[in-house]
């Protein structure tokens, strides 16, 4: 009976307790003034309104124009413009000698390692995209434009072919260089001055525009007259990369890559294309002459492909030339003194 009388004192106490609190929850104090309105964020870099900074690039018109250029673009559509190439993810994409340039994957796991290639093939590898070349955003209050455009990186880089030499843009333009430069480096003769050709696809392989830039890469005979290296004009406008090929075009800043005459226009001002001062004629014009040199000693074949053999150095080196200039594809806009300096002298290698 105590027990029972115990356990109902202490559940009076306890229900009293709990009104106590609930009065006291409840009950409302005078209303407070209106505070102000809050604002919208504030981008640091430049004081403007942080929403509208967002929206500068996130928005349906944005984002649909860009996506509908990439597409149409090598890097985008490989598959339509390549089938079956060794750009094709499906096939280089993979490897893991090849992943760092044909795949997303490859390509961002070598930028976290620092490597040139991925420890192993990468099992199913998938096409370059956006996030291939673009982080996150860590904040808007920085002053660093890689807040308000995230790259993957903008180091200066170490060559392939040399690891002692690297190339640096100082600016957006170095991301470029990670996949556009050479994987071979041009030939030295043996001991009695030859060099054996042993590939059907001997030359620096498909995207050597980097070194070309800068005037470096190419076959340098001895006592050949070269220009000197990172001293061409365009190598100096160190925006090159962004500046010609993603020059702004249907309203934002073109993911096609295909260069803008209006681009050239910025120093250029009276050009109407980029055959400027017919650097691209005489390009192309002495590549038919070093291309029938080469077709006279056999080094190709009469429909241009690479006939393997042994060859002096300085011929090795001229078919060297003749690939790097095709797979450059400007013509000599990239760096026309280098350009015609290659061709010149690999020409007169066979005179």
């Amino acid at each position: 009976m105590k027990k029972n009388r115990l356990f109902f004192q202490l559940l009076g106490i306890g229900v009293f307790a709990i009104s106590l609190f609930m009065v006291s929850c409840t009950k409302e104090g005078a209303m407070g003034p209106a505070g102000a309105d809050g604002t919208n964020g504030v981008d640091g870099t430049n004081g403007t309104n942080g929403t509208t900074v967002c929206l500068e690039c996130h928005n349906e018109t944005v984002q649909s124009t860009i996506t509908a250029q990439y597409e149409s673009s090598v890097h985008g559509g490989s598959q339509n413009f390549y089938p079956g190439s060794p750009f094709v993810k499906d096939y280089a994409g993979g490897r893991n000698g090849c992943a760092k340039c044909h795949s997303n994957e490859g390509f961002i796991l070598t930028q976290t390692t620092g490597l040139d290639t991925t420890a192993t093939d990468i099992a199913n590898p998938t096409n370059i995209t956006c996030k291939t070349c673009h982080g996150s955003h860590s904040s808007l209050d920085s002053d660093e434009a890689d807040e308000i455009l995230p790259l993957r990186t903008k180091a200066p880089v170490k060559l392939l072919i040399d690891p002692t030499i690297s190339i640096d843009l100082k600016s957006e333009s170095n991301l470029c260089i990670n996949c556009h430069q050479p994987r071979t480096a041009p030939p030295t003769g043996d001991v009695d001055g030859n060099f054996a050709v042993t590939s059907t696809h001997y030359g620096p392989h498909h995207g050597p525009q980097a070194t070309m830039f800068a005037g470096i890469g190419g076959y340098e005979k001895t006592g050949g007259a070269y220009p000197t290296a990172y001293d061409s004009g365009h190598f100096k406008n160190t925006e090159a990369c962004v500046t010609c090929h993603m020059n702004d075009k249907d309203g934002v800043p073109t993911h096609d890559w295909e260069p803008q005459i209006t681009a050239c226009q910025q120093c250029h001002t009276d050009a109407t294309d980029f055959d400027v001062n017919n650097v691209q004629t005489d390009v192309e014009a002495l590549m038919e002459t070093l291309k029938a040199k080469l077709i006279t000693a056999g080094l190709l074949d009469a429909n241009g492909g690479i006939v393997t053999g042994t060859y002096t150095v300085d011929q090795a080196g001229a078919l060297f030339n003749y690939e790097m200039i095709h797979d450059d594809k400007s013509m000599g806009v990239h760096n026309a003194d280098y350009t015609e300096a290659l061709l010149n002298e690999s020409i007169a290698s066979f005179n």
